[in-house]
């Protein structure tokens, strides 16, 4: 749970320095939303599910299909990581 008050802190800090008064819904959780891609891939599913404009099944699995690309991607660039960290004197 320390993760996610960490998260829901840079959040909260973020629009307090971005807006002086009123902060937008839509910029609340699309801020959410990133803290939350970065901590727990299904969480951040749920909340894209109800958040986010999926109206239909098409637009979850296209959401499902990114998720699972950049989750790829992130295991790729790890590995990458690990072998520069190997051959870098």
């Amino acid at each position: 749970f320390e993760s996610l008050d960490l998260a829901a802190g840079r959040v909260e800090a973020a629009v307090l320095a971005d807006f002086d008064d009123e902060v937008p819904s839509r910029e609340i959780g699309s801020r959410v939303m990133r803290e939350l891609a970065a901590l727990d891939t299904v969480a951040y599913v749920r909340f894209a599910s109800v958040y986010g404009d999926l109206d239909t099944l098409s637009d979850i699995s296209e959401l499902l299909d990114r998720v699972a690309q950049e989750e790829e991607a992130r295991r790729f660039r790890h590995l990458q990581t690990s072998l520069i960290e190997t051959i870098t004197p």
